[in-house]
């Protein structure tokens, strides 16, 4: 049994796998500062995993938190997912691909070895993300912006008469009071820029593009979007499952 953990920068995503079969997943919040007692808490593991595999956007000082945590729990050495130029026809735009976050890469590995097309793949979660890819496995870049519940923090925090709580719920509608204006302003921002970027895309692949979305907000954003995107919550876990046995 190999566990799977995908550090994000505000949550754990994390499955267990056997025979290429995902047997359990989940997720859960945690803090940097006390990931060790987080994973202690929230992860119902009661066997010794043969492999510890890490997708990390965390940085250093949780990735070396957390290792140590997993040596103490069972003796094992973490295996961590880097960025690369190439995978099996898959390139990179990247020229410094330390710069690209490790769960971005391991979605377009994922998604290549399945579909071997042109892509659209959106992140929702802290951060939203966008990657294009031709259908030649050429990654034609990106985008980043902050993510539905970062919109709303920054207004609140940062605009002196606005006091109200953060709200999820999905809606591009024109608001009538403050806090559906933050809301829906935030989700209407994400999907239209979404929409834009994939309308773009569709007309200069001929149509024909395979759209895939994931997130922790993905569900919520899914069904404002233009596009018909398949909903995959697993993506960056099954990349980083990919690219280890490739490794091996």
């Amino acid at each position: 049994m190999e566990l799977l953990l995908d550090i994000g920068n505000s949550s754990v995503n994390w499955a267990t796998q056997e025979n290429d079969n995902f047997n359990s997943t989940g997720a859960f919040a945690y803090s940097g500062k006390t990931i060790q007692q987080d994973m202690q808490e929230n992860l119902p593991i009661t066997e010794n995993p043969g492999a510890v595999l890490v997708s990390n956007v965390a940085g250093n000082q949780v990735f070396n938190s957390l290792s140590d945590w997993v040596k103490k729990q069972w003796q094992q050495e973490c295996w961590q997912a880097n960025v690369s130029a190439e995978y099996k026809g898959l390139k990179n735009s990247y020229q410094d691909t330390n710069q690209m976050g490790v769960d971005r890469w391991l979605s377009m590995i994922a998604s290549w070895e399945v579909n071997q097309s042109a892509l659209c793949l959106v992140s929702c979660g802290t951060a939203s993300t966008i990657d294009l890819i031709d259908h030649d496995g050429h990654h034609q870049g990106g985008y980043i912006i902050p993510g539905i519940e970062l919109m709303q923090q920054a207004l609140i925090n940062n605009t002196v008469q606005i006091n109200t709580d953060i709200k999820k719920e999905p809606s591009i509608q024109c608001a009538k009071d403050t806090q559906a204006a933050i809301n829906n302003g935030a989700f209407a921002a994400t999907a239209y820029m979404i929409d834009s970027v994939t309308d773009r895309f569709y007309a200069e692949s001929n149509n024909d593009v395979k759209c895939i979305i994931s997130g922790g907000m993905a569900n919520l954003i899914n069904p404002l979007l233009k596009h018909s995107f398949y909903y995959e919550p697993n993506l960056v876990l099954m990349g980083l499952s990919i690219l280890f046995r490739s490794r091996q």
